[in-house]
């Protein structure tokens, strides 16, 4: 009976020293990381994680997210094509979470900003967005998130004073027609105007108001669905 209890003993620490094993193993690739080019003199930008490219986005867009180990990351930012740093940051990237890094304002005056996204799905016939203040030029913002053709001389704001930089909370809105506009704090002016965005059940999207060479636009994300 001691043999056979030494040998199930055995087994069974095996057995969890394998399961640990693999569990270590299957870690090591457990967050995600994403770039969003919103530097208008950039038209493409690539995203180094502890020296190695990850992922390119071109001016208005996000790249795709990309697994690679949670913890502090050396994140760096390059023009594509050449190893000039505009962007070098010490993010600590949770295990299981999706992180952006936004590269905002012109290359001579780079404003990175490293978000942590919620991807988790919103409630069954709802969306989920977020706003990011990202037009240098235009500053803090109110932002208006009205059915589409409504006129925001009748509504107060849904976001006040979102100043240049900053993220906003995500907001769950019933699915369907949306615009999304940027004024200056207390006033009706919309400098920045989405038009229409159709939302269906279940997508998230960030919508970032941006600089170009000469005026002011929208990327929308496509963060979920």
């Amino acid at each position: 009976m001691r043999i056979r209890s030494h040998a199930t003993s055995v087994s069974v620490v095996l057995l969890l020293t394998t399961v640990f094993l693999t569990s270590s193993c299957g870690s090591s690739n457990d967050t995600r990381v994403r770039l969003a080019n919103m530097t208008s003199d950039e038209s493409s930008l690539d995203m180094l994680v502890d020296g190695s490219k990850v992922v390119t986005a071109n001016f208005g867009a996000a790249s795709g997210y990309v697994s690679v180990k949670s913890g502090i990351r050396h994140v760096q930012v390059e023009p594509s094509g050449t190893s000039s740093v505009l962007i070098d940051q010490s993010p600590n990237l949770s295990s299981g979470s999706d992180t952006t890094v936004f590269s905002l304002s012109v290359s001579t005056n780079i404003f990175p900003v490293v978000a942590t996204d919620d991807n988790s799905a919103p409630a069954t016939g709802n969306a989920k967005l977020r706003i990011v203040s990202g037009a240098p030029f235009l500053g803090t913002v109110d932002v208006y998130i009205v059915a589409a053709g409504t006129d925001i001389n009748t509504v107060s704001p849904t976001i006040s004073s979102l100043a240049f930089g900053s993220v906003s909370s995500y907001q769950s809105v019933a699915a369907g027609s949306y615009q999304i506009e940027f004024t200056q704090p207390g006033q009706k002016f919309a400098y920045i105007d989405t038009g229409v965005l159709s939302l269906s059940s279940g997508q998230i999207r960030t919508v970032v108001g941006l600089n170009t060479s000469s005026s002011y636009t929208a990327a929308i994300l496509a963060d979920l669905n």
